[in-house]
């Protein structure tokens, strides 16, 4: 028997005596070859003694003020022999009372691996740029422009050539005014103001300065030392140092496309991304009164103190004397918007004093630039206190710019024999915004909508990767493969319960197939409806792999949250000759914006040969700017070609730019090995029972290889009665391939 002792934040935990506890590692299940951060979990009770009773501060009593919360998870580690086995989290799940008293806790350790995804939870990439302004910046001409043809903030920003809504083509031969033509000639000779315009562009993120917010955050909620602090080194997937012999070129230079609605980027106001804007900078053109405050005559009260401040009007209506005819006055609003880039706006008139909307209308701004319209509120307000109203601007599709004129109008009137008589008085206050663009890229308003969870889960998916915690307390993350070739060999057929054991056949699929979202831009459709196929998937991996598993049991889908664009190499149009210009669209059949699921894909800072990039720089015709190297968007890292080459494609695929299949598929180098392992004819799944050293115990890893009777074997689960030392081992006999 070994000695089990269990601590909570340091304090020992009295346990039963005969008390079964037992734990399971794996770390890559072949029942299950999608799942991440797999470790050990185990629920059991402890005793209700004085002792634990002060642990868990009398958790059944609800009348202890600042008691156990039970929301928490306590720090917790087991010895086994007074020598460290395992470090995880204790979670309380309940008390079991008999006879009105407490009999026993019932608990869960489990590893920290396992806590990874309670700290994903519900947290969004958005989130954890909220609190970091690192990577914010004007959307500007030459910023896009850098981030074009170069890249921002060391690489971490660029600005990929995928364009939201235009059609790019290069033609030698034709030129228009605001065309789309990426063609370039020099200034002289007939070049019309055409090319790429800054706003058909949005930014990306590099992976990796993800990755470091994704700590980051997580340590600013969690503390420093708890948060998601994965190894960056060695032989960590994540190494993206380049003199490093473990240098991960492909996921360095892998891009998140930031698009979070379709079309354009829209209007940022406050540093919100939500299309909706309070008209705040207001100013009153006629210095030195304040609007209404006007004294008809002497027979006439002076209006009472109105003004506009921060966007908010605060006026009192008042009354004259009825008695003499003298009438209510009261207040009328009329808003001008010009519109110019066309999309559907509302404009609403709030009073904050209530919390209501006087007026509210929509109407349509067309794309001409002198398209005007009108909004008139009734009256608003009542005689003799203070309201206060704010001024409210909301697109509800597209974007756009616009102009504003605000006219306030007091009306009062008088009672002359038959009629009234009536005055107006107008305070003009122009709010003129030139542009309906973002200002300021703020990254988190920019990130799509994705739980880290499920970026994270994708990314794993893609890889075949895993994670484990170190001793370090850093979280290390590798390929299958890679992990594999960490551990040791250990000869355990002495401690091999050989009598009792059993060897079943271990596929448990028929068909695995790798699977991106469903296609939707018009480029990935298109070839899904000529070729029959999904650009990206992988529908038969087995069948690929050269392996029958006909009739041996269902399909397995490891599928990811990431879109798939089909992007396109530019053809002169009037020389018929291929352009070193690689760009992708994102508009559904109809060539219309859609927004499409979270796009990530390799980056190549590209070339362009002879063939010049025209940039419109918003100056005059004849001043575009000229690009000789962009940032290409692609699903392969090397554009020679050559066959072999490194995709983000799960098959193999025709890559776009060399023209030609590469073979290098995430399938062939992350997935090949283990599906061709797990599912051939010659593999067994055998299980066996063994009493296993606490020396083993204490130091074995789920990488080692073990031998029994000079057979050798790969881990896929191991549990343990921790109490008795027995283990029930279920093992995969290595197959050389």
């Amino acid at each position: 028997m070994q000695t089990v002792i269990l601590y909570i934040e340091g304090e020992r935990v009295e346990l039963f005596k005969d008390e079964s506890i037992s734990l399971t590692q794996t770390i890559q299940n072949v029942k299950d070859i999608g799942s991440i951060f797999t470790d050990f979990s185990k629920s059991f009770s402890v005793p209700a003694s004085s002792t634990n009773n002060k642990i868990f501060k009398h958790y059944y009593n609800f009348n202890i003020q600042n008691g156990f919360n039970a929301n928490d998870k306590k720090s917790a580690e087991i010895y086994l022999n007074s020598v460290l086995f395992r470090k995880g989290y204790i979670a309380l799940n309940g008390v079991s009372m008999k006879e009105n008293r407490p009999d026993n806790y019932k608990i869960t350790f489990f590893g920290e691996t396992v806590d990874l995804k309670k700290k994903l939870k519900e947290i969004t990439l958005q989130n954890v740029f909220e609190a970091n302004s690192s990577y914010n910046h004007e959307y500007n001409i030459s910023n896009v422009k850098l981030g074009l043809e170069s890249n921002l903030f060391s690489g971490n920003i660029i600005y990929p050539l995928i364009s939201h809504t235009e059609r790019f083509y290069y033609d030698t031969a034709t030129e228009g005014a605001d065309a789309r033509n990426l063609h370039y000639k020099s200034p002289g000779t007939g070049t019309k103001n055409h090319g790429v315009k800054y706003t058909d562009l949005k930014p990306a993120i590099k992976l990796s300065a993800i990755l470091e917010r994704i700590t980051g955050y997580t340590e600013s909620v969690y503390g420093v030392g708890n948060g998601l602090n994965f190894e960056l080194t060695g032989d960590s997937f994540f190494n993206t140092d380049n003199t490093s012999s473990y240098y991960n070129e492909t996921y360095d230079n892998m891009y998140l496309w930031m698009s979070r609605a379709k079309g354009n980027i829209g209007k940022s106001y406050a540093g919100n991304q939500i299309n909706t804007m309070v008209i705040t900078d207001m100013t009153n053109p006629n210095s030195g009164w304040n609007p209404f405050c006007y004294r008809y005559d002497s027979s006439y009260p002076a209006c009472e103190h109105s003004e506009i401040t921060n966007g908010v009007w605060r006026i009192k209506p008042f009354s004259f004397n009825p008695a003499i005819g003298q009438v209510t006055v009261d207040f009328a609003v009329e808003w001008k918007v010009i519109g110019i880039g066309g999309g559907n706006f509302s404009l609403a008139i709030e009073d904050i004093t209530g919390q209501t909307v006087v007026v509210s209308s929509a109407t349509s701004l067309s794309a001409d630039g002198i398209t005007e319209h009108t909004i008139t509120t009734p009256y608003l307000g009542a005689a003799g206190s203070f309201s206060n109203f704010r001024f409210v601007l909301t697109s509800t599709s597209g974007n756009f710019s616009y102009t504003t004129n605000l006219i306030l109008e007091k009306r009062y009137g008088v009672n002359i024999l038959s009629g009234f008589n009536y005055s107006y008085e107008y305070c003009n206050i122009t709010n003129v915004l030139p542009t309906g663009i973002l200002d300021e890229i703020i990254i988190a308003d920019q990130m799509p909508k994705m739980l880290i969870l499920e970026y994270l889960t994708s990314l794993f998916k893609m890889f075949n990767l895993t994670a484990f915690i170190q001793s370090d307390g850093k979280i290390k993350v590798q390929t299958l493969d890679s992990f594999y070739l960490t551990g040791n060999v250990i000869d355990i057929t002495s401690q091999v319960d050989v009598a009792n054991s059993s060897v079943d056949f271990s596929p448990p699929y028929e068909e695995i197939a790798f699977r991106n979202v469903a296609p939707k831009t018009l480029f990935a459709t298109n070839f899904a409806e000529i070729n029959n196929t999904v650009y990206g998937n992988l529908e038969n991996s087995t069948s690929l792999s050269g392996i029958d598993t006909t009739d041996r049991g269902s399909k397995y889908v490891v599928k990811t949250n990431f879109d798939k664009i089909v992007y396109e190499r530019l053809t002169d149009v009037d020389l018929g000759s291929l352009t070193n210009i690689q760009w992708g669209w994102s508009v559904d059949k109809d060539e219309r914006p859609i927004l499409t699921a979270p796009l990530v894909f390799i980056n190549v800072n590209q070339s362009t040969g002879s063939d010049l990039i025209s940039f419109i720089d918003g100056a005059s015709v004849t001043a575009a700017a000229s690009l000789s190297t962009y940032n290409r968007p692609s699903n392969s890292l090397e554009g020679s070609s050559a066959e072999l080459g490194r995709t983000i494609n799960f098959g193999a695929e025709i890559d776009e730019f060399a023209g030609i299949v590469k073979q290098e598929s995430l399938f062939n180098k992350y997935y090949f090995n283990y599906i061709s392992g797990v599912f051939n004819s010659g593999r067994r799944l055998t299980k066996v029972n063994a009493f296993l050293s606490t020396s083993f115990l204490q130091t074995y890893s789920l990488a080692d290889t073990l031998v029994i009777n000079q057979r050798s074997y790969n881990i896929n689960s191991i549990t343990t009665n921790l109490q008795t030392g027995k283990s029930e081992l279920q093992l995969l006999n290595k197959i050389v391939i």
